[in-house]
């Protein structure tokens, strides 16, 4: 038996090490607290398209979080001040070339920041972590839609994305919802279309890809959220948070709605996140960045499995 043996090379693995020092030294440099949470809790995500591992212990279902979003939410709402964690996340069936069940996660959250702070830190601190000056190029969802569909958002239909979608060679487009198909129109249409060489940011997504992030108040068909890639590769994704803990129940039924019309079971929805926001989140926003994918950049491979010390398959 010969899978034993790391599917990183040494070289990577020390890359690794170095690339966490770098991550906590930024941190450090900036004063944000560095946080640990629960990785098994009682509660996950609602959304449809994450699927969360369930364990059961001690009679009770507990589940592997998909982030430490939730419960370093509760954090900030109970007065810590801006905090990021390192720590493991955990997603059902996402293997692959740049997937892995089991994946390292940065998230962090600053007091007070908007949208462009929080990409501005999120763009520089990967220029620091990848060792050179990025190009940066920022464009808004609506803006990529209309350079590359012509069209505006509002055009954006269900109708219209199974064609999209069925001419760009997807065979089952009807059978998709209209999330489902509006995300991989954006991402199999749009997006090659509008990356180039460094970073490309994409900002004010749709409110059907909303997350928990907050509505634009000049804008109510669009959210404060932008995600950044490097040449097609999604290296974070992040929002101005949503603070308002009714509008937030409203999503967490919506979602279970949406599970119901897929014939996917019913998640509870976390009561605590929900009494933490009524509590008083303050006014923050929030990134998620895997590092993963980072370290797949630095050591310039297209297989996560060469950045990961053992891959899904041989763990």
């Amino acid at each position: 038996m010969q899978d034993w043996r790391p599917t990183a090379s040494i070289e990577n693995i020390q890359q690794r090490a170095q690339l966490m020092a770098t991550v906590r030294d930024y941190f450090k440099q900036h004063n944000v607290l560095e946080v640990e949470t629960p990785l098994l809790c009682a509660r996950t995500v609602t959304e449809p398209h994450i699927e969360s591992i369930a364990i059961m212990t001690q009679q009770q279902t507990r589940y592997l979080q998909t982030s430490p979003e939730y419960a370093m939410k509760r954090l900030l709402a109970a007065g810590v001040p801006d905090c990021y964690q390192i720590c493991k996340a955990f997603r059902q069936s996402e293997n692959g070339s740049r997937h892995n069940t089991e994946f390292t996660i940065l998230e962090w959250y600053r007091l007070g920041f908007d949208l462009n702070q929080i990409i501005q830190e999120t763009t520089g601190l990967i220029e620091i972590l990848l060792g050179k000056p990025l190009a940066i190029k920022t464009i808004s969802y609506c803006e990529a839609v209309k350079q590359v569909l012509e069209c505006e958002l509002a055009d954006l239909d269900l109708a219209f994305l199974m064609y999209q979608a069925s001419s760009n060679g997807l065979v089952d487009a009807h059978r998709l919802s209209y999330e489902q198909c509006l995300d991989y129109v954006f991402s199999e249409c749009v997006l090659p279309h509008v990356q180039h060489d460094g970073l490309c940011v994409i900002h004010g997504y749709p409110l059907a890809q909303a997350a928990l992030a907050r509505v634009n108040p000049q804008q109510a068909d669009v959210v404060e959220r932008f995600e950044v890639f490097f040449q097609n590769l999604e290296c974070a994704n992040g929002y101005v948070e949503l603070t308002d803990a009714h509008q937030q129940a409203q999503r967490f039924d919506n979602d279970q709605h949406r599970r119901a019309r897929y014939g996917l079971p019913e998640i509870e929805q976390d009561e605590r996140l929900l009494a933490a926001l009524d509590a008083g989140l303050p006014n923050c926003a929030g990134v998620a960045m895997g590092l993963d994918r980072i370290l797949m950049l630095l050591c310039a491979t297209d297989n996560i499995a060469h950045v990961l010390s053992f891959d899904w398959s041989h763990a």
